[in-house]
């Protein structure tokens, strides 16, 4: 990267008060003198792209540039965008760091990578970064401090002619040396088999568990990569047409 971005966005799912987004802010600061954050007031994992419709949302600057949104992460970037931003566009939208993988068929209830891909529908360069094994130690968070700076840069020189989207995971590595750790372009492994679903004791109510997968490593896939303990890197798409269907149709015509 020659010069500094002149503004940068960075929100998450997991709340403003997670060691992710912390992780996440001191690379940004890297990367711009312009960092902002609005982030969710508690954890909206697994919100995926949900928005509060026709219900206050109640919103406070906690600090120069840092904002707190009661609602989802897409609340958050749409708060952003259309309030801080409604002159001047970000250059770049940072979504996490997600304490945990978001690979294959989860990203598709993600808010992690829901609030980048809002990110991406406005035209802007979005990022989703997951740690693996990440949780509310600093320290599980080693990978993607030490190799996150390196990696959105990266993506940034890439030229394209679309909104950049890409969905980052860091593999859980605690020890200190990452020096053989490498990082791959990969495809969304596609792994579920069922959830874990548990009833209480009436039959009246339910809790949804553990997604349970079928742990197969698909080549070239995210989850193969990070059995590996290397970095997955997976383009994301905006346009969820079947496009294999519109081919067949041209070719059959």
């Amino acid at each position: 990267m020659k010069k500094k971005l002149n503004n940068i966005l960075i929100s998450n799912d997991d709340g403003f008060e997670s060691i992710g987004l912390k992780v996440l802010f001191n690379i940004a600061d890297r990367l711009s003198d312009n960092v902002f954050i609005v982030s969710p007031k508690k954890n909206q994992s697994a919100k995926s792209k949900s928005i509060t419709i026709r219900e206050k949302i109640n919103f406070r600057e906690i600090s120069k540039n840092f904002w707190v949104v009661d609602g989802t992460p897409t609340d958050c970037i749409i708060f952003a965008l259309n309030h801080l931003f409604k002159k001047d566009k970000p250059e770049l939208i940072l979504s996490g760091i997600n304490a945990g993988s978001n690979i294959g068929d989860e990203v598709s209830y993600s808010g992690t990578v829901a609030a980048a891909w809002e990110g991406a529908v406005r035209k802007i360069d979005s990022i989703a970064l997951s740690q693996y094994g990440g949780d509310n130690q600093i320290n599980s968070y080693k990978c993607s401090e030490a190799k996150g700076f390196d990696i959105i840069n990266n993506l940034l020189k890439i030229k394209s002619q679309s909104p950049k989207f890409y969905n980052v995971n860091f593999p859980y590595i605690i020890s200190s040396n990452l020096e053989n750790v490498k990082s791959s372009f990969t495809t969304l492994a596609s792994q579920k088999i069922a959830d874990e679903i548990f009833f209480d004791g009436d039959f009246s109510s339910f809790t949804i568990g553990r997604m349970l997968n079928d742990n197969k490593s698909l080549i070239n896939s995210d989850l193969e990569c990070l059995k590996k303990n290397n970095i997955s890197i997976t383009p994301l798409s905006l346009n969820l047409s079947n496009n294999d269907f519109f081919n067949k149709m041209n070719h059959d015509s």
